[in-house]
């Protein structure tokens, strides 16, 4: 097994053999969900493609010893998501994507924050589910790095090595993961292939290309590389805020876009 807890901040360690997690003592989760083949197919650029048929396993609600009644006091969770490798037809393995709700009394959509323990992968982003996208971000991230997801923008996972890649996730309980908006689309404004380049999907009317990120450090908020984001949170209860009250921090986001 490979122990992941110097990123978690908590006991864990992968079983790559399985692409399940051990968790140490005092840890809990809901129970695991696998993601099968046939559940992506939709997102695919081809949905004939075959590949590995477990694609990833996913933890929520994990709740770690100290840290858990600090979360949902500030209406967080936290997660982690394990991903198998290779190539799934000609793309890269990844997830189906989604975006995140957005509260009516906000107007603003709740964001995310990954933190990844092991492998590489590609965070892909986008500014909206509509035909016409106007901008995209590719974020590339590795053991210790962190990547937030603005509000209201639809992403994707994929798995860039070759190997397990695993991340944990700060998110808001709150928010609806809506797969539909990317599903009608057949999937994001781009696929990722297995070369690592990026396709336009037809589906779309416009996509523009791709704009590449370094892993994402915010130090006001305590979230920096090789830091657990739980380790913020213990120092500050609002550090994490970001993810469920994003309407709070435009200027954030605006940075974050921008890529200043």
């Amino acid at each position: 097994m490979i122990d992941l807890s110097k990123y978690a901040g908590f006991g864990v360690q992968l079983k790559p053999e399985t692409l399940m997690l051990a968790f140490g003592a005092g840890v809990t989760t809901a129970p695991v969900t696998v993601r099968h083949l046939d559940e992506v197919r939709p997102m695919l650029q081809d949905p004939r493609s075959e590949g590995p048929d477990h694609l990833y396993t996913i933890y929520m609600d994990v709740r770690a010893p100290g840290v858990t009644d600090a979360l949902s006091a500030r209406g967080l969770g936290y997660g982690a998501v394990v991903y198998n490798h290779g190539a799934v037809g000609r793309e890269l393995l990844r997830s189906q994507g989604h975006v995140h709700s957005t509260p009516p009394q906000t107007g603003v959509g709740y964001s995310e924050l990954y933190e990844f323990w092991h492998g590489r992968g590609l965070v892909y982003m986008q500014s909206s589910v509509e035909a016409e996208v106007d901008d995209v971000i590719v974020v590339e991230a590795g053991p210790g790095d962190k990547v937030a997801i603005p509000p209201g923008w639809a992403h994707a996972t994929i798995n860039a090595g070759e190997e397990p890649m695993v991340f944990g996730a700060v998110y808001a309980p709150a928010a609806e993961l809506l797969y539909n908006p990317l599903r009608r689309r057949h999937g994001t404004a781009h696929y990722v292939l297995a070369d690592g380049t990026l396709e336009p999907n037809p589906a779309y009317q416009r996509v523009p290309e791709a704009r590449w990120q370094a892993a994402h450090s915010f130090p006001e908020q305590g979230i920096e590389p090789g830091r657990p984001a739980l380790a913020a949170l213990g120092e500050d209860e609002t550090r994490l805020d970001f993810v469920s009250r994003p309407e709070a921090y435009p200027a954030l986001w605006e940075r974050l876009t921008r890529g200043a």
